[in-house]
């Protein structure tokens, strides 16, 4: 049967393909029933690899018809048939922001009005607990009346949800790489701040022409969104006002803590052209630019790496759990070890006095008196530092540590070849089998039974590869995106192995 007259359900008859993406396709289509244009996004199960592929297929479905909102796009009915899920949805006019792009930057009022437009249909998303995780210009769309849509909820998280870990599990890594929150590109579990930072990536690429960070590779992309200093926007776009620098700043700083609380408070502050309320962010004249992009690195460095500013003297003992012990350094335990270090300090003075009055002749002199270097320290002046020698056997914290590594990489892996897939260069076979490749090693580290099994799978991805590229099934092209995150993960298996 052509792909004209194929139909699903009866009624939605397949036109001509408009997009591809991880989750699927979407096609131009007719609702013979209503006799309307629609668009119709299919995924064949077939090619899902794990489990969860479906199910999160099937939730789109729900969570996209639950919002209705002028900013989302219209689900209009889902189902499956055969090995077929479908999506039936509004068709958009079009363009999308991504197409708008290859044209250049957009006027700045106009990334204003689609800043608001973004951050209000998110805001009604996370009121209902819906986290979007893959906010990015090819996901959002002008519709007929001229207004934006926000689109595709394929790998929302449904956030507080009871079984949803099940569905999104910690350390997958799951987006476009460019548009990524670091704890998203870490392969943390994430909340509503992650698609705030994604949104002031789509602002910064609006106003420059592409998003903030762009490596070599997915990986190195995702390593730049968690590493590097957050880059000015006024740097490329000097007419930027600082008022809307600051809202993209603010958006885009490492520590989620360190966003706008909402995307209610991020619409406010574009609707009202002001920074948004509430959020620390130094905004330097454009001609600062320069400087302002190393300070932020700084402080960005700084948050990242938990490293806690020196506590104050008199900062209160609480045991309530606040933001500074979450970097690292509560103010009791430091206040104790400074007031251990100043008693220290005071009996090497005592003790040092003492003995030079001895050797004077002085009669107050102790007899008792010892060397320092000899004098037991008293047991309450301070916190004894810990002695015993680190275990050669790695902690459990740790060996989950190098565990996520390897997950990460698996989730890298599989974002690049589901983008060469998306862009043509690899055949759909050959994703299939570096796929089946990546699953056999993603199961031998979840069966943590054998740490050496993962990395002769690890490498038989590499094999696979290798194959594919002499069978010419592989372009050099191809292999040079794909070769890079292979020899991250067989690095990462090795290391898991070792540590286990």
């Amino acid at each position: 049967m052509s792909t004209e007259q194929r139909r699903l359900a009866g009624r939605y008859v397949l036109e001509t393909p408009i997009g591809r993406g991880g989750m699927g396709e979407v096609w131009r289509g007719t609702d013979t029933v209503l006799g309307r244009e629609v668009a119709i996004k299919t995924i064949d199960l077939r090619s899902v690899h794990d489990e969860t592929g479906a199910a999160r297929f099937e939730r789109e479905a729900r969570a996209t018809a639950g919002l209705n909102h002028p900013g989302i796009v219209t689900v209009h009915d889902s189902g499956v048939e055969d090995d077929t899920a479908f999506l039936v949805m509004e068709l958009l006019p079009g363009p999308s922001l991504a197409e708008r792009l290859r044209e250049g930057p957009l006027p700045v009022e106009e990334v204003v009005a689609v800043g608001e437009q973004v951050a209000t249909a998110l805001d009604a998303a996370h009121a209902r607990g819906l986290v979007h995780r893959d906010i990015k210009p090819g996901n959002i769309a002008y519709a007929e009346d001229g207004r934006i849509r926000v689109l595709d909820f394929g790998i929302t998280q449904l956030g507080d949800t009871p079984g949803s870990q099940a569905l999104t599990a910690t350390h997958t890594v799951m987006g476009t790489a460019e548009y990524l929150a670091p704890e998203q590109a870490l392969g943390g579990r994430v909340d509503g701040r992650a698609d705030l930072y994604a949104l002031g990536c789509v602002l910064y690429a609006l106003l420059v022409g592409h998003a903030p960070f762009r490596g070599p590779t997915p990986v190195a992309t995702m390593m730049m969104h968690a590493n590097d200093p957050v880059p000015d926007v006024r740097e490329l776009r000097p007419d930027t006002p600082d008022w809307l620098a600051a809202v993209v700043t603010g958006l885009l700083a490492k520590d989620p803590d360190d966003r706008p609380m909402g995307a209610a408070a991020v619409a406010a502050a574009l609707g009202d052209r002001e920074p948004v309320a509430g959020v620390a962010t130094t905004v330097l004249p454009a001609a600062a630019a320069g400087a302002a992009g190393a300070a932020l690195g700084a402080d960005a460095t700084r948050r990242l790496d938990r490293v806690p500013p020196p506590p104050p003297p008199t900062a209160p003992v609480t045991t309530a759990p606040r933001r500074d012990d979450r970097r690292g350094g509560g103010g009791g335990s430091a206040l104790t070890w400074l007031l251990g270090i100043v008693a220290l300090v005071a009996v090497g003075l005592l003790l040092w006095n003492l003995l030079g009055l001895g050797e004077s002749g002085d009669p107050g002199a102790s007899p008792s008196t010892t060397p320092a270097s000899s004098t037991p320290a008293p047991a309450t002046s301070t916190p004894a530092p810990t002695t015993e020698k680190p275990s050669p056997t790695p902690t459990p914290s740790e060996t989950a540590d190098l565990q996520g590594d390897v997950e990460r990489s698996l989730g890298a892996l599989s974002d690049g070849i589901a983008d060469q897939e998306s862009q043509g260069a690899l055949e759909k076979d050959a994703g299939k089998k570096l796929n089946d490749a990546v699953r056999d090693v993603r199961q031998a580290l979840r069966s943590g039974d054998e740490p050496d099994k993962v990395v002769e799978q690890a490498d038989k991805v590499d094999e696979e590869l290798g194959k594919l590229v002499a069978d010419g099934k592989v372009t050099a092209e191809t292999q040079a995106q794909l070769q890079p995150l292979v020899d991250d993960l067989r690095s990462k298996a090795q290391a898991y192995a070792d540590g286990s």
